[in-house]
């Protein structure tokens, strides 16, 4: 089969490998699209040993595929032809000796073939409906840390929500809100081609560079509002960080109102300084999100089913696998890229 292979920074090669083995408890499943992540992109530019990617090594974790080959004592509801989504986190047993970065971004999105251990339903591998694409499908990994990030947020109909970043994760968090009938949604970046994306999707832009946000939502949701602690406030039940720069956190806490909530999705690799009497004084509900859960996947192949998100606007553009670098290339261009697929067939 051909696989693309990472070999270290800016160097990545598609070459033949051998297919993988299908044990009798395993299914080999045949790739159709993959997406390149974030992740995948900061291994290719900035090298990949943070998030489990090793030189000489399969890699990329999104992927929508069909059932290929079945092992003898898989359950037969698995059947070849059969239309899956792999939730990449457990592709291989937890006792196979890699961490679980390595068995996600080594999972092999970029390979033709992968092999899942321990095939089982609605466990590692979910079936596809008809009415949902290959493209939609695509998606299915990052839409579910979006929805995991609104879970936590524990996000209701009549929220009104402010998700930091116009990035892909941010675009699929908004996705998640209007899956669950949320109608106002403010999506906060400074790149314009990014927030028109969003603005195209549903939600309200603003420009962090060119304006006060604090001052725009208390102009457009009122400006009546005090916390607990006598701070002026913003009607926003809900704060969702995709972002992970270092002002953002201060900026929530300094115009949160009571009983509202923040949820960081970001990967924060610097500190934070805040003022806990913020979160006391407004009893503010602070959580982290990380990743997602089988429930989170499962709720949102129901709304792609459903049809009750634009999320395939996301995608902007396709490769062959033999143009992966290409891909990369043009993933990184943050002025016109967002969700960058290859297409496997």
């Amino acid at each position: 089969m051909k696989a693309a292979i990472y070999h270290g920074i800016e160097n990545v090669t598609v070459e033949e490998i051998p297919m993988p083995e299908c044990g009798d408890y395993d299914v080999i499943i045949k790739n159709v699209r993959s997406g390149i992540c974030g992740t995948d992109i900061g291994a290719y530019y900035n090298g990949g040993d943070a998030a489990g990617i090793f030189p000489e090594h399969q890699f990329g974790h999104e992927m929508a595929s069909v059932v290929y080959k079945v092992g003898a004592k898989v359950d037969p509801e698995i059947k070849e032809g059969m239309r899956v989504f792999l939730n990449p986190c457990l592709s291989k047993r937890p006792d196979c000796g890699l961490s679980i970065l390595e068995i996600c971004d080594e999972c092999g999105a970029f390979s033709q073939y992968v092999q899942v251990q321990d095939a089982k339903l609605h466990y590692n591998l979910f079936p596809l409906p008809e009415n949902v694409s290959f493209n939609e499908a695509a998606l299915i990994e990052p839409f579910a840390v979006g929805m995991h990030g609104v879970n936590m947020g524990k996000a209701t109909s009549s929220d009104r929500v402010v998700i930091y970043g116009a990035g892909m994760i941010g675009l699929c968090t908004l996705a998640a809100c209007q899956s669950k009938g949320i109608k106002e949604v403010v999506v906060v970046d400074i790149n314009e081609w990014r927030l028109k994306k969003a603005e195209e999707m549903g939600a309200i832009p603003f420009n962090a560079a060119k304006g006060n946000l604090k001052e725009f939502l208390q102009e457009k949701f009122g400006a009546d509002l005090q916390s607990a602690a006598g701070q002026s406030a913003v009607d926003i039940d809900l704060y969702i960080d995709t972002a992970g720069t270092k002002t953002i956190i201060p900026e929530v806490l300094g115009m949160a109102k009571n009983r509202s909530r923040l949820v960081i999705v970001a990967l924060y690799h610097h500190d934070v300084t805040i003022n806990p009497y913020q979160i006391l004084g407004a009893e503010m509900d602070v959580v982290g999100s990380f990743a997602y859960a089988n429930s989170d996947i499962e709720e949102v192949i129901e709304a792609l089913h459903a049809k009750s998100t634009p999320v395939e606007q996301i995608i902007t553009h396709h490769f062959t696998l033999d143009q992966i670098n290409d891909a990369f290339t043009q993933a990184r261009d943050a002025n016109c890229a967002l969700k960058v697929v290859i297409d496997h067939e």
